[in-house]
This record gives structure tokens, C-alpha cells and sequence, in this order.
């Protein structure tokens, strides 16, 4: 989808005070299967005094501050959560709204694992496009993936998780300092890949039932690559990524070649996986040397990926008014995103 006349401002992450490196995590014995390929981040783990939801409302003040928008001219607010946020049968996006005095926007929560802001974005700037009397709207993110019901170190293939919340502005006009403007996003789905995450497992009647008690996504994906083998996984995950960047860049008026596009981000999974998935699928549009790994920088952040990767891309200072940062995400289910951003 081609986008004119909407900016992302104020895009900031929050973190916790806490973080294990990964290589402490080894020596203690955390981890089941160490793998050298995920480096040696510094993982984020969130203090499990407080809410996950409050390192949504925690970025979302740094954004505001930076911005200097006003909260109560937030109309439209999209939280987005992958695990428990704080409470049961509760609204994170109400929180968020309620503790950063957006009290006049409508809240709305999105649990599309690790790529719902992605979705968030599509619907934001939709909703934008659609009805001129939205003047901003709020995309906010946060997980803590926490001890007992998570294991961090051992629930997934090709990452370990840290906990961070992410927040950004979607306005009509660039803010000063840190703004893009929003060119393109483009998504693809294989909603029949959804069984990977399930594959083997009886439904259960709340999270966490099952065995000891301790999420495992390991167990379903194992079972649903011996029954079904990788190759299905790996045809159909390939095209449907290839798809959206393409589409992605159509619609901004780029071929992916062009000098002025300097930097493309990917998920925040290990150097294996950037290796054999992303830079194949990914050089071919833009070159090898415009990907950017930054695993080995916090671990996976779950649904905090997209906006660490677009926060960590200006606090580098890579780009130049006028030219082009590419954000590739994916999540389960499966949905591949594409975001194409101008620094402004």
C-alpha cells in the first residue's frame, strides 16, 4: 500500500535496568542447546514487580517527550502484546492510554505475535488515509517473557527472548529531529502455517496448562516438521517474504537497488538464521551490505523487534534526509511485513 502525507515520529524503545548476557546464561546452564550463531546479547529481562504493559507506557512517554505531542490529541491507540501484559481478563491498550493521559483516544489491543505492529501500522495509517479526523494515532508495544510460564532461554528455535516495550507516532506532519516519512507497507499471510505453533498438542483451556506448566514451542514446530518436513515451510515462508518486500517497493516507486536505500532491518532471531534466510531471500533487492543483524544486540524482542530495529536505526544516525531505511518482519500464523521508511 502506497502512503502519502503520514509520518512516523518519535519512535523509542524502553528497556528494563535489568540484562544477562547470554554467555552468563550459558555458563549457568540455562540454556538446553547453546547455539553460537545467537552471539552474545545483552538480554533485557523485565522486573516481575511491575506489569509488562508499563514498558509500553514507559516508551510511549519517551515518545511523547521527544515529539512534544500532546497525549490528548492521540485519537487512535493500538497496543500490541505477544504474552500476558499484567492482568487477566484486562485491556493493556486501556492502561497504556490511561497512564500517558491519552484519555481521549480509543484503545485498541492486537495480538498478532511478534508482527503485530506491523499490522498496527497498516491499520493506523488506514484508518488515517480513510478518516481526516484522526490527527495522531499511537502504535505501542510490550512483552516480558517470564519465569515460570516462559522459559526465555529455551522456548523457540533460533532466538532467546528479552522483554522491551516500543511506542511511535503516526502524524500528518514530520516532527523534529526523529521522523520518517512512511512510503509503502506491504504484508503477505500462509494462514495454513498457523498449525505450527499447535501441531501435536491437544487445545487446552488456558495458557500454560500443559505439562509442567512452562510454554513450548519447540515440541509443536518438532512435531510439525516431522509430520509435514521443512521443505513446504521453507517454499512457502521464502515466496511470501519475497512477496511482500516486492510489493513493498512497487508501491514506494523502488526497485531496491537504489544508492539512497541504506539500510534494511530484519527480526532480531540468530545469526544462523540471518545467514540462510534473510540474506539470500534479501541481497538479491538490496545488496548484502545493507543488512543489518542486530541479534546479537538484545536477543529476540518478541513484539518490541519492529520498533527497536526503527529506534536503533536513527539513534545510529545512518540516514540522511531523503533517504531510505527498509524494516522486513515476520510473525506466527505466519504474516511477513514489509515498511518502507524516508528519513525526513
Amino acid at each position: 500500500m502506497r502512503i502519502d502525507g503520514l509520518y512516523l515520529n518519535g519512535c523509542a524503545t524502553a528497556y528494563p535496568a535489568t540484562r544477562v548476557p547470554l554467555s552468563l546464561a550459558v555458563e549457568q546452564g540455562l540454556l538446553h542447546d547453546a547455539d553460537e550463531s545467537l552471539g552474545d546479547p545483552q538480554v533485557p529481562v523485565h522486573d516481575e514487580d511491575r506489569p509488562a504493559a508499563d514498558l509500553a507506557v514507559d516508551a510511549l512517554e519517551q515518545t511523547l517527550k521527544e515529539t512534544g505531542a500532546d497525549p490528548r490529541e492521540i485519537d487512535l491507540l493500538l497496543h500490541c502484546g505477544w504474552w500476558h501484559q499484567g492482568w487477566d481478563i484486562w485491556s493493556a491498550a486501556h492502561y497504556v492510554a490511561h497512564r500517558t493521559d491519552a484519555l481521549g483516544a480509543l484503545p485498541v489491543n492486537l495480538s498478532q505475535g511478534c508482527n503485530a505492529p506491523m499490522a498496527a501500522l497498516e491499520l493506523a495509517t488506514r484508518s488515517m488515509l480513510a478518516d481526516p479526523g484522526v490527527r495522531t494515532a499511537a502504535v505501542t508495544a510490550s512483552d516480558a517473557m517470564l519465569a515460570p510460564r516462559v522459559d526465555r532461554w529455551n522456548l523457540n528455535y533460533g532466538c532467546v527472548h528479552g522483554d522491551a516495550g516500543t511506542a511511535l507516532l503516526v502524524q500528518r506532519g514530520p516532527a523534529a529531529g526523529n521522523s520518517f516519512r512512511i512510503l509503502s507497507v506491504a504484508s503477505t499471510a500462509a494462514p495454513e502455517l498457523e498449525e505450527m505453533n499447535r501441531s501435536g498438542l491437544p487445545p487446552t483451556s488456558g495458557p500454560a496448562l500443559r505439562g509442567d506448566g512452562t510454554v513450548d514451542l519447540k515440541a509443536a514446530k518438532k512435531a510439525y516438521l516431522t509430520q509435514y518436513g521443512i521443505q513446504g515451510f521453507t517454499s512457502r515462508s521464502g515466496a511470501s517474504l519475497t512477496a511482500c518486500v516486492g510489493r513493498a517497493l512497487e508501491d514506494a516507486g523502488l526497485t531496491g537497488a537504489e544508492e539512497r536505500i541504506r539500510t534494511v532491518t530484519v527480526p532480531r532471531l540468530s545469526r544462523k538464521i540471518f545467514d540462510q534466510v534473510y540474506r539470500p531471500l534479501l541481497g538479491p533487492f538490496f545488496g548484502e551490505h545493507k543488512l543489518r543483524w542486530q541479534g546479537g544486540e538484545s536477543a529476540h524482542l518478541g513484539v518490541a523487534d519492529v520498533g527497536a530495529n526503527i529506534a536503533d536505526t536513527h539513534a545510529r544516525g545512518e540516514l540522511n534526509p531523503g533517504e531510505v531505511t527498509v524494516v522486513v518482519n515476520a510473525g506466527g500464523g505466519y504474516t511477513w511485513s514489509c515498511l518502507v521508511l524516508e528519513a525526513a
